[in-house]
């Protein structure tokens, strides 16, 4: 049914070319014998009349009559159509089927004979020609596509033949084989196949012929133009008939893969070199957390994926490298994408093994960091066999000690350090003395075993962090690192000479040889290896021609100064055992009264050649070799013994104090020697006084307070002594457990001429008095010392002005005197009993 609310079909508009006026008339009739579908009639008599129609009306079909007043035959359809696509029907006179044919060929519609034929026959042919005309107009369309998508296509489109010949290849394929459309065209797909390949496509091609299969995949090569190789995949379709199903034509889309083949070989070959290589390979993503790693990296360090999946390779650190080393390598892997060096990890089992890494970061297209892929192997063996052979290369094969090529690298080391670091080296050259004489009567063999003996003795007589080194014979050197001065030069020559001249026991044959030691100091002798050596090696000579068995420096007076002070060392040594150290004592006196309320135990030296040695030229040498110790302990032994004597005499109030050094008070058994000290004697605690300076108490390093506390515990009294020269503050001191601070010497001595010292006297019994402790001045020597002094008041005086210190009988009987000092303004003395 007809849409009732659909307007009037619009009408067609039809242009008659005809100069016969009666066949136009009769044309017209025909198309308005239809009123339900009507034509615009619009009529022109010579055919440039009809072209001017065409430009001013819009016209939806064209009669044409071929035999007009300015134009005939097929010229008029051409011309028609050059000016115009609007569809035409030819009218000819006489059913000329040639004349129509080629009237079609040449873009006609359709043609009708005049006079033959009816109105309708007109109408369904000009219907015919305008669906005509759209459906040619769509396929020049759908043709003018196609061709644009042919020639345009990015991949390749080649029509062939069922037998295999090129009909038309497109731009893209030509592009790929570098033959011309022309050229393929002329060729079969197997004149460009690679042999190889030729067999499976005709195999799968003849499968499609025969109806087996519609259409195929198939990945080979092309031998292109210039003789190169491209693979190709193709996807290959059948066209066939409608009517039989017989095959017209086969298409193929041909996919260019050469470099996708390359990366899949590339891959491939990856994979089997990641799967099969002898180096660890491990992968991880951007945050350095291991995803992938290959069975070589589970042989070298023992650990599987699933140990290690998600772990970063510190995992595997072993602990040798510093975290600057790791930063480093960070930092060079971010700045260069890549890093390569010498690393030591830890396998699974916690041994230790050197590795070379090589390190490469992976970019995306953003160049944006995904993945490190870490490549390592296992050099362990190889380093083994380096430092073998450099152990060889330096040391000395018999003695195992660094030959002279390692000695000159490590004295040069040595003076760089020593030069950085402001400090001393000392470098020792020595010869074996009577050594060719052993060799000559024991042999060679006896002389080998000598030298390695040797070199066994002078490693044991130097430092771990110094060196020893065998240059050639009997020759050897020893460089002394952070010595403090020449002293230290000569107390280890002192040692090899007494090493060397004990006799060697040379599988039971004795033998007994010397040294001569030279000694050469950088900075003070040379400031250069060689020069260094040279002066070593000429002091050497001189100890050898001068006795043997000896040491010589390169300085006479600091040859001098060394040995005089290991002269003393050693004489202060034997002084302990021999009691060459006596006490002697030195009252302390009551301020206020003028009675002795304590005596300070003062250390000295009776030696038998010089006499008696004051302790400012002993004491600094037993602090410094720890013979303060020993020397010490007899101090505390005696003056205890000796306080209990004078107990016993009836003193009873009498204090006797002992000095303590900083290194008697780091001691760790200070505390059990005091105690068994005092236990010895069967003295009182309270009877003992020891004067710990002040800079021990202050030490940070030391838990002072803790130490004085047991003391306290104990029984002991504690003064400070030295008190003003460090730093201690009232708070600090309100911690401390002390009866008494001893002002520092040096303020008493300076009290009259500087007005400060005399202000920090104030200041320090000001505090003492806040903490309700005694206050001690010592080292009093003339009178205008005391008369400054007395104003302030201090509980006890001491010094040179009221009584030299004495022995121990004749400080007994300095206390039966009873007698006060004319330099103090004595009250009633009361009785020490």
């Amino acid at each position: 049914m007809s849409n009732p609310s659909a307007g009037p079909p619009t009408p067609l508009s039809v242009l008659v070319i005809e100069d016969n006026p009666g066949d136009a008339r009769l044309v017209e009739l025909y198309l308005r014998e239809d009123p339900s579908r009507p034509f615009k009639v619009a009529k022109a008599s010579r055919l440039s009349d009809g072209l001017e129609t065409l430009q001013t009306q819009p016209i939806d079909v064209v009669l044409l009559d071929l035999s007009l007043p300015d134009s005939f035959g097929m010229e008029t359809l051409a011309r028609l159509r050059a000016a115009s696509s609007v569809p035409v029907v030819v009218l000819t006179g006489t059913a000329d089927e040639a004349l129509a044919l080629e009237a079609l060929r040449q873009g006609a519609q359709d043609y009708l004979v005049k006079g033959q034929g009816d109105g309708e026959l007109v109408r369904r042919s000009i219907r015919y020609a305008i669906g005509r005309s759209q459906a040619d107009a769509e396929l020049r369309g759908s043709e003018a596509r196609f061709r644009a998508l042919f020639d345009n296509a990015g991949t390749g489109v080649v029509l062939s033949t069922p037998s295999g010949e090129y009909v038309h290849c497109n731009p893209a394929f030509c592009a790929m084989v570098g033959y011309s459309d022309a050229e393929l065209q002329a060729l079969n797909y197997r004149d460009i196949t690679h042999p190889d390949d030729i067999g499976r496509h005709t195999d799968l091609r003849d499968a499609m012929m025969a109806g087996k299969i519609d259409n195929y995949d198939v990945t080979k090569r092309y031998i292109v133009r210039d003789g190169r190789t491209v693979w190709a995949r193709l996807t290959v379709t059948a066209v066939r008939d409608s009517s039989n199903g017989e095959t017209r034509y086969t298409v193929a889309v041909v996919e260019n893969v050469t470099e996708r083949k390359r990366l899949e070989d590339h891959m491939r070959l990856a994979a089997t070199v990641f799967e099969n290589t002898g180096e660890g390979l491990f992968i991880t993503d951007d945050k350095h957390r291991i995803i992938h790693i290959n069975p070589a990296f589970t042989d070298l360090t023992g650990f599987q994926l699933e140990d290690v999946l998600g772990k970063t390779p510190r995992m595997l650190s072993s602990g040798r490298h510093t975290p600057d080393f790791y930063d480093h390598m960070t930092d060079i892997l971010n700045k260069t994408g890549k890093w390569q060096g010498e690393i030591w990890n830890r396998r699974k089992t916690g041994e230790m093994f050197a590795e070379w890494l090589n390190i490469a970061a992976v970019r995306n297209e953003q160049d944006q960091i995904t993945n490190y892929v870490a490549v390592f192997s296992d050099i362990t063996s190889r380093k083994q066999d380096e430092e073998r052979l450099s152990y060889q290369a330096n040391h000395d094969p018999l003695t195992r000690l660094p030959n002279r090529t390692l000695f000159q690298e490590r004295l040069s080391r040595a003076l760089t350090r020593a030069n950085r670091a402001q400090s001393n080296v000392a470098l020792l050259f020595i010869d074996l003395d009577h050594f060719k004489q052993v060799n000559d009567t024991l042999g060679h063999l006896a002389g080998d075993f000598l030298l390695q003996q040797v070199a066994e003795r002078l490693t044991a007589c130097v430092r771990q962090g110094d060196t020893v080194a065998r240059l050639s014979g009997d020759e050897f050197t020893v460089i002394l690192e952070d010595i403090v001065e020449a002293h230290d030069g000569a107390v280890v020559a002192h040692k090899i000479l007494t090493a060397m001249s004990t006799p060697f026991d040379l599988q039971g044959r004795e033998a007994c040889i010397s040294s001569s030691i030279g000694v050469a100091l950088y900075p003070g002798d040379a400031g250069d290896p060689q020069s260094l050596v040279k002066l070593a090696d000429a002091a050497m000579y001189r100890a050898k021609h001068q006795g043997r068995n000896a040491c010589r420096f390169h300085s006479e007076t600091i040859n001098a100064q060394a040995f005089e002070r290991l002269a003393l060392e050693g004489a202060l040594r034997h002084a302990l055992d021999r009691q060459e150290f006596v006490l002697h004592y030195q009252p302390i006196f009551d301020g206020r009264t003028g009675a002795v309320v304590a005596v300070e135990t003062l250390l000295r030296w009776l030696h038998p050649e010089i006499g008696l040695v004051m302790p400012n030229q002993f004491l600094p040498l037993a602090e410094e070799t720890g013979l303060i110790l020993p020397i010490g302990q007899m101090v505390l032994d005696a003056a205890c013994l000796q306080a209990k004597e004078w107990l016993d005499q009836g003193f009873s109030q009498l204090r006797v104090g002992v000095n303590l050094s900083s290194r008697q008070f780091r001691a760790p058994d200070l505390m059990e020697n005091v105690a068994a000290a005092l236990e010895r004697a069967s003295l009182p605690p309270g009877i003992l006084e020891l004067d710990v300076p002040e800079n021990c108490v202050t030490d940070k390093t030391q838990d002072a307070s803790g130490m004085l506390a047991r003391f306290k515990a104990l029984g002991v009294n504690i003064a400070i002594d030295d008190f003003g020269s460090g730093y201690s503050s009232f708070a600090f001191l309100r911690r401390l457990p002390t009866n008494a601070l001893k002002i520092d010497q040096g303020f008493v001595r300076n009290v009259v001429a500087e007005p400060e010292d005399a202000e920090i006297i104030t200041a320090i019994i000001a505090v003492a008095r806040g903490l309700h402790m005694a206050v001690i001045a010592p080292g009093i020597e003339t009178e205008e010392q005391m008369a400054a002094l007395a104003k302030f008041d201090c509980d006890m005086v001491q010094g040179f002005l009221f009584a030299h210190p004495m022995p121990a009988a004749e400080m007994t009987q300095f206390l039966r005197a009873g007698q006060c000092p004319p330099a103090l303004a004595c009250r009633d003395i009361p009785e020490l009993t």
